[in-house]
């Protein structure tokens, strides 16, 4: 049993408070993401779970024990770091051996541990040869063989593809999910880079100044973020955000006018009073071509399969609209574009989102 509890972790360095109050339930075999900006404090709750920095105050529970006083080596836990940190001077087949070596474990049991490591992260052809011999990808799958050789009840993943170019990333994604099936391990991994949080999590904290903004599978997030925060920091390109005015509400749903002109009706609940401000969010994916906003083109990204165009509207609001690969559309040209009304989101004033009447089907 590998589930991961944390309760009212906090976190502070001095006046300067990092987390504040995190409360997680990771289950068994889960592979969680954790993913925000730079400074939101996901590399220190990743830390604190390791043992390498102490909360504040709150508890920690691995596998139904409270480990919130033990060190690392106690944990049960192992840790890949975004920097490789192999031995230059072993071979791989040492790197992958060093902490049995530190165990003392029998010459047998190692062999068979790291000839199991090895064959799971297709490096069997590598054993004898040293770091500066593999690339960057191979280099971070010692690294990871490394952890799976101490068998831990839960890995933890510090960045670990931040090196590497977008090609191997792209790569070493598919490794990792992999991996995690393989193993049928707990795995908690931290990035910045919601592609990677969103390709391969279970489930994502998505963090937010040393707070949990929302929980949930990356479609959920997708399709119901909670917060404008959430909206905006998962999906690529970023959600368009419009402000508007509340005109009113009715059993059709919440009727608003777009600064510089339109009303649309959108199937939400909320308690937005008339003159109510709000902003409407709308994912570049969902326009489409058709009558609605008017959009001048600025710059237009060609990518084969779809065309991501770059606007301003009259306002002097920007706007991003994926369409068609072979749209015909052309830079410097006025464009019309739309959305159903049930693909919008609304946000109040607080930056929280009224809940959608009518939602797409979730996929976990």
């Amino acid at each position: 049993m590998a589930t991961l509890d944390l309760s009212s972790i906090t976190k502070s360095f001095g006046t300067h408070a990092v987390l504040g109050g995190i409360d997680l339930a990771i289950r068994d075999k889960e592979f969680v993401v954790f993913v925000g900006p730079s400074g939101c404090g996901k590399s220190t709750l990743l830390r604190i779970i390791a043992g390498l920095e102490d909360a504040t105050s709150g508890r920690i529970v691995i596998g139904g024990n409270d480990v919130s006083q033990l060190p690392p080596v106690e944990r049960g836990i192992s840790m890949v770091f975004q920097s490789y940190a192999l031995y230059p001077h072993l071979s791989v087949y040492e790197n992958i051996a060093f902490p049995l070596r530190v165990a003392r474990l029998p010459e047998a049991e190692v062999a068979a541990k790291v000839g199991r490591a090895a064959g799971i992260l297709q490096l069997t052809e590598k054993l004898q040869l040293k770091p500066g011999q593999l690339s960057g990808g191979q280099r971070q799958r010692v690294a990871i063989g490394r952890s799976i050789v101490r068998n831990p009840k839960v890995f933890l993943f510090d960045e670990p593809l931040s090196n590497l170019d977008a090609a191997l990333r792209g790569d070493m994604r598919v490794e990792l999910s992999q991996l995690h099936r393989d193993l049928s391990a707990t795995m908690v991994y931290v990035t910045h880079d919601q592609v990677e949080a969103m390709t391969m999590a279970h489930r994502i904290v998505v963090l937010n100044a040393g707070r949990v903004e929302q929980f949930g599978t990356p479609m959920e997030l997708y399709h119901h973020p909670a917060t404008r925060f959430v909206a905006t920091f998962i999906g690529q390109p970023n959600m368009n955000l419009l402000p508007a005015t509340v005109l009113g509400q009715d059993a059709a749903g919440l009727t608003v006018e777009l600064d510089g002109g339109g009303t649309m009706t959108l199937p939400v609940d909320g308690q937005a009073q008339k003159g109510d401000r709000v902003e409407v969010g709308m994912r570049p994916e969902n326009l489409h071509i058709g009558p609605g906003l008017t959009m001048k083109v600025r710059v237009l990204e060609r990518l084969g399969g779809a065309s991501i165009t770059y606007g301003m509207l009259p306002t002097g609001q920007r706007l991003c609209a994926v369409l068609p690969g072979d749209a015909m559309i052309r830079e410097g040209e006025e464009l019309s574009v739309a959305i159903a009304p049930a693909d919008a989101h609304v946000f109040d004033a607080s930056g929280a989102v009224m809940r959608r009447r009518q939602a797409p089907a979730l996929a976990a």
